[in-house]
């Protein structure tokens, strides 16, 4: 019915553990990609204690720039 052509497309490799296994085969990309992958859960560990300890603060803030954005919204500014 329809004329299309079917090329193959490289496809990217998303788990690639056996790869992973051998470092000294890997390629410098694919050695940048292994080490951020196993750094992310401490990156997301640190945004989770941050927001834990912060969030309150950071709510009182959004709530006090909202307020001021609502009282001051008849004002003209030039």
């Amino acid at each position: 019915m329809f004329n299309r052509n079917y090329k193959e497309r490289k496809m990217k490799k998303i788990f690639q553990w056996r790869e992973y296994l051998n470092w000294k085969k890997m390629t410098s990309n694919q050695k940048i990609n292994l080490k951020r992958a196993c750094l992310f859960p401490f990156l997301v560990y640190l945004v989770y204690v941050f927001l834990l300890k912060y969030s309150m603060a950071i709510l009182i803030f959004i709530g006090i720039y909202y307020l001021i954005r609502f009282k001051n919204r008849k004002k003209i500014n030039k």
